[in-house]
């Protein structure tokens, strides 16, 4: 879709060269949400793809994943096999339901950034205990864990002119079993929820999406325990109500989703 209301298009190559960040301005990533409906709001574009954050690094202790990275990369890295929890990335992705074509252009970065409450890539990220590294225009960094960084629908922590930089997940954590659960009416609709757990045998990280308004994280120290602890636990959270489902069914769907976790 034409964006015919925008008034500047910036590709910098280094995030300081940027002016003031103004309003009207966003950050172009993959842009394959971005240009799928009208953003009447915009006047100008900053493009991420310049700044050539796509890597995919294995550092001393953390696995670091660029903000530009495409999500194709994630399925066509060379994982190695004892990294089980990559499974967790493929899942994500294909629980998209999208292209071909839109998973070679769309990132990383967006899918998190987007801070959909049906965002597929956010409660892996915050299930394997990832932390993301955000620049401002100065090239100042701080870094916060995933499960802090999204506060709602489409509200995360970044503040106008911070970008996420990269994600950078612990290499210990890549050895976790994941199991990835998603409930949806039809396989292309947008989730109705979502339940990712990561275990290495003695601890459980639950994480509920789509249910709620952003990813949610539930631990438990006793794997046998867990399923039960786990679905008490949803009394006490709060789960979307709308035209799509009740609050009700949201959460007797986590629990069933939960319940297979467990059982696969």
């Amino acid at each position: 879709m034409d964006l015919p209301n925008i008034e500047t298009y910036l590709r910098p190559d280094n995030i300081q060269t940027i002016p003031n960040w103004g309003e009207g301005w966003a950050w172009l990533a993959g842009g394959t949400w971005l240009f799928s409906e009208p953003q009447p709001h915009l006047k100008v574009l900053v493009d991420t793809q310049y700044l050539r954050w796509s890597e995919i690094e294995i550092q001393a202790d953390y696995l670091s994943i660029g903000a530009t990275c495409a999500l194709i990369k994630l399925l066509e890295y060379p994982w190695l096999a004892e990294w089980t929890a990559t499974a967790g990335f493929k899942s994500a992705v294909a629980a998209l339901a999208a292209s071909l074509k839109v998973i070679n252009i769309a990132t990383v970065g967006g899918n998190i950034c987007l801070a959909l409450s049906v965002g597929t890539l956010a409660p892996v990220m915050v299930a394997l205990n990832a932390s993301y590294e955000i620049l401002n225009l100065k090239g100042e960094s701080r870094l916060v864990t995933a499960k802090d960084f999204q506060l709602g629908f489409k509200k995360t922590i970044l503040q106008p002119g911070e970008i996420l930089r990269r994600i950078l997940i612990p290499l210990s954590n890549l050895k976790w079993t994941i199991n990835y659960q998603r409930f949806s009416i039809a396989a292309t609709d947008p989730a109705l929820a979502i339940v990712v757990i990561a275990s290495n045998h003695q601890q459980v990280r639950c994480v509920i999406s789509a249910s709620v308004a952003a990813p949610r994280l539930l631990e438990c120290e006793h794997v046998k325990t867990a399923p039960t602890q786990l679905i008490n636990s949803l009394e006490n959270e709060d789960f979307i109500e709308d035209s799509r489902a009740s609050a009700t069914y949201r959460r007797e769907m986590t629990a069933v989703l939960i319940k297979r976790c467990f059982n696969n």
